[in-house]
């Protein structure tokens, strides 16, 4: 098969302008240094790392995802959408490690941040192909390179592909890295314009700015969603079984109900253990790995969204199901129904039971749940729970209702309900998302002990004199205790194991109850006020 750049013509340097032959010549001979200065420049900047897949460790082969990519590499367009942890790139390693059996070529590219700048995509895209073998020498420097605007170079770049006499496979991991601009706009030109010859495999934790509905109507859109990659009982067993753990059928069972299957939670799981201790107690201990998942899921997931989808998705964590009314009744926000269509569509972050109600992971469900009592106490928390107990009572579902008052400490009665509710302390179980069940083992207990012991109340802590400093959480009058040191909000998040996003939300929260905007003045007023 002949290289790319036997496709394409040579590109062509106008003569110097006649009035000065000389100053045309050397002008002339300063452009080729530039240029071949600045392919120079490129080849520095390949990572060679990012142009094979990510070496892991023992991974399920999973056969039935397999069969879906393979077919996927026969189509035009294929896309594995989901959410953080969820087992992506670890998915298209291993498919590509299991000997993949193409017509042709195939070459891997893992996008990632510093692939905003267009000279280093450029140089990757290069690197990449050559390295699959489709692009000679010249290739790089006549399509890509030697053009300023990479989202220009792209139109050549396919004519080439399309040239071609065996199809080429391109991997593009990581495609969520790209920011709206020339280089994100160069892949999405990529992936539309696609030729016969040029299949492309874009993975992500969004959906792509494509026309997607035309892609399906057309057959030539292969999706493998999050629903997807979650893992089955038989994948469980198999991941646990190559950690040193043998599990039973009813706890493959149970780890499924209280992970969801999330690959990240479920390869924590399998391996957390300290050395003295048997694997078996990965599962007794649960709440060690909520709290690792925790890390993972506020880094990864939470911390890069917008500040309405994270108020959204904390505050929604004490639901175990969403639908608009009640999440409106929850957030207050009256385009509920739209903010849950495109978490749903677009990040693949929630799943649709039916047409208007959806869930989260549960064990994703959990890590937010940590963070919402974090971030506003558990007051708050309670406060979120009885708005919850009231909208259900609202819609005549007594059962339900009964289940969040619980939760929430309140007092019956409710039509229906074949008992008087409880009046339980308020703490959350550290592993549960909000004490309420779905019918589906929802609550994230261990799949092996029974439920976690509750952590401690958190209440607000009045001022004294009362006039400022009204309604600090706990958390917040630790931070601002904090504050009172030579740390740093970093220093204070380490100290305070929790994100740095986490006190900053804090942080705002002691500024605005103190009626102040710095952190000198938040000191003065606490001491005033007797907090300090």
């Amino acid at each position: 098969m002949g290289g790319i750049a036997a496709c394409l013509p040579r590109r062509r340097h106008r003569a110097a302008p006649t009035v000065d032959e000389e100053k045309g010549k050397r002008s002339m001979a300063c452009h080729h240094c530039r240029q071949e200065s600045g392919l120079a420049d490129a080849a520095g900047l390949v990572f060679s790392t990012k142009l094979a897949p990510p070496r892991a460790g023992s991974v399920v082969e999973r056969a039935r995802l397999f069969r879906l990519l393979d077919e996927g590499a026969r189509g035009r367009f294929t896309m594995v959408i989901g959410p953080p942890g969820s087992g992506k790139s670890a998915l298209l390693a291993s498919w590509v490690r299991a000997g993949v059996t193409l017509s042709g070529p195939l070459a891997w590219l893992t996008l990632d941040e510093e692939d905003n700048e267009p000279t280093r995509l450029r140089a990757h895209l290069v690197a990449t192909l050559r390295r699959a073998g489709t692009a000679g020498p010249a290739a790089g420097g006549d399509v890509l390179a030697g053009e300023p605007c990479v989202e220009r170079s792209v139109p050549a770049l396919l004519e080439a592909f399309g040239a071609l006499s065996a199809p080429i496979v391109l991997v593009l991991d990581d495609f969520h890295e790209l920011r709206p601009g020339p280089a994100r706009n160069a892949v999405l030109q990529l992936a539309r314009h696609a030729p016969a010859c040029l299949r492309v495999i874009l993975a992500s934790r969004q959906e792509p700015d494509l026309p997607l509905h035309k892609m399906r109507a057309a057959g030539e859109l292969t999706e493998v969603r999050g629903a997807d990659l979650a893992f089955t009982e038989a994948e469980t067993d198999e991941l646990f079984r190559r950690a040193g753990v043998d599990l039973t059928p009813d706890q493959v069972a149970q780890v499924l109900r209280v992970s969801g299957g999330w690959a990240m939670g479920l390869q924590l799981a399998a391996v957390t253990r300290s050395e003295d201790e048997d694997c078996r107690t990965c599962l007794e201990r649960w709440s060690k790995v909520v709290r690792l998942c925790s890390d993972f899921v506020l880094g990864e997931l939470l911390e890069p969204m917008r500040a309405e989808d994270q108020e959204l998705l904390l505050r929604t964590s004490v639901l175990s199901r969403l639908n608009a009314s009640l999440v409106q009744a929850i957030t207050g926000r009256i385009d509920a129904s739209r903010m849950l269509r495109r978490l749903s569509a677009e990040q693949d972050l929630l799943t649709r039971v039916d047409e208007w109600t959806y869930r989260q992971n549960p064990m994703i469900r959990q890590a937010l749940a940590r963070e919402l009592i974090e971030r506003y106490g558990s007051a708050e928390v309670v406060s979120l729970r009885r708005v919850a107990c009231e909208w259900y009572t609202a819609h005549g579902m007594p059962e339900q209702a009964r289940q969040y008052a619980t939760a929430a400490g309140a007092l019956g009665p409710f039509p229906g309900a074949s008992d008087p509710v409880p009046h339980p302390s308020v703490g959350l179980p550290e592993a549960s998302p909000g004490g309420v069940t779905d019918g589906e083992g929802d609550q994230g207990a261990s799949p092996v002990a029974g439920p976690l012991p509750q952590r401690g109340t958190t209440r607000p802590v009045p001022s004294r004199s009362g006039a400022y400093g009204q309604g600090l959480t706990a958390s917040e009058l630790e931070v601002l205790r904090l504050l009172t040191t030579d740390l740093t909000l970093d220093e204070i998040a380490a100290r305070r194991h929790v994100s740095l996003n986490t006190v900053k939300t804090q942080v705002k929260g002691v500024y605005r109850k103190l009626r102040v905007g710095r952190r000198r003045a938040a000191v003065e007023a606490a001491r005033l006020e007797g907090l300090l």
